[in-house]
């Protein structure tokens, strides 16, 4: 009877944390659910309205994408943030795995050169814009530094490249926390398994390295696409999305509170939404193929 006990016992306790654990997630569900969810869904309804701040909604179906879809500054605004994520974060991850691949150590010197790296990925978008506002000022540090004479965020030459180049500034540390970690849950064996086999360096990055970071390589790959079009603060702060760099972000701003057009604004955030859905899932069935 004793041992028929210990397990109903058993039973009775795990619901009961099981229902206190229930309890104790219901404010966090909550406010998930205030905050994220229904403004989600908030934004798919209005999508189909025709809505501004001051007017009750009225409507239209889908003529706010009817109308995105010949709207030339809807175009070029994603235009220019598929080259602003393309401009900074292939070379950030790029950057980020040669780092991690060099930093890959446990000493201390490599330790306090990797919270260097990651220190600008601590500060806000909105911080580091200011800061390289002085940068790319034409008396700026970057100018002097180069040599060069050139008006960085007032020319349409050079103010997407000087976005760029502080993007690449600032997001190179998150991804080279990510390789890196990677990197260090690599087994030692396989690299010694792959000396004695008389494998170089270059044969060892390719046939064991490369393998073995390919989830990470898939998450940041996922990443680095959803942060780039999310990019919104430094072409604020910096251009006002003048001069070729009008972003996506940007552009929903701009529509629903400068030109009041709410339910456009929203047709612009389904958009882009089912896009990176897309974009996500072509990413990680490339990388699952790899795999195979």
């Amino acid at each position: 009877m004793a041992v028929l006990a210990l397990p109903r016992h058993r039973d009775r306790a795990d619901r009961r944390r099981n229902t206190v654990g229930m309890l104790l997630a219901i404010p966090a569900l909550a406010l998930f659910a205030v905050f994220a969810i229904y403004p989600m869904l908030r934004v798919f309804y209005l999508s189909v309205f025709d809505y501004s701040l001051t007017t009750p909604p009225k409507f239209v179906g889908m003529d706010n994408f009817a109308h995105l879809a010949t709207d030339p500054q809807f175009g070029e605004a994603v235009l220019q943030t598929v080259v602003y994520a393309a401009g900074t974060y292939v070379p950030a991850l790029a950057l980020a795995l040669l780092l991690a691949h060099a930093l890959n150590n446990r000493t201390r010197a490599g330790g306090l050169i990797r919270l260097l790296y990651f220190l600008p990925v601590a500060a806000s978008w909105v911080a580091v814009s200011v800061i390289w506002r002085v940068v790319l000022n034409p008396d700026g540090l970057l100018n002097q530094a180069l040599g060069l004479h050139l008006n960085w965020l007032t020319s349409s030459d050079t103010a997407m490249w000087g976005l760029v180049l502080m993007g690449v500034w600032k997001e190179t540390g998150f991804f080279l926390i990510l390789f890196l970690a990677g990197l260090q849950a690599i087994p030692g064996e396989l690299y010694e398994a792959s000396e004695l086999d008389g494998a170089g360096r270059w044969s060892r990055f390719r046939y064991v390295t490369w393998p073995m970071l390919r989830p990470v390589t898939a998450v940041c790959s996922v990443m680095a696409v959803i942060r780039g079009f999310q990019a919104f603060s430094p072409q604020l702060v910096l251009t006002n999305g003048g001069f070729g760099t009008e972003v996506v972000n940007l552009f929903v701003y701009k529509t629903a509170f400068e030109n009041a057009r709410m339910g456009r604004a929203s047709a612009v955030a389904v958009l882009m939404f089912v896009l990176l859905f897309v974009l996500t899932l072509v990413q990680l069935r490339v990388f699952a193929r790899r795999d195979r």
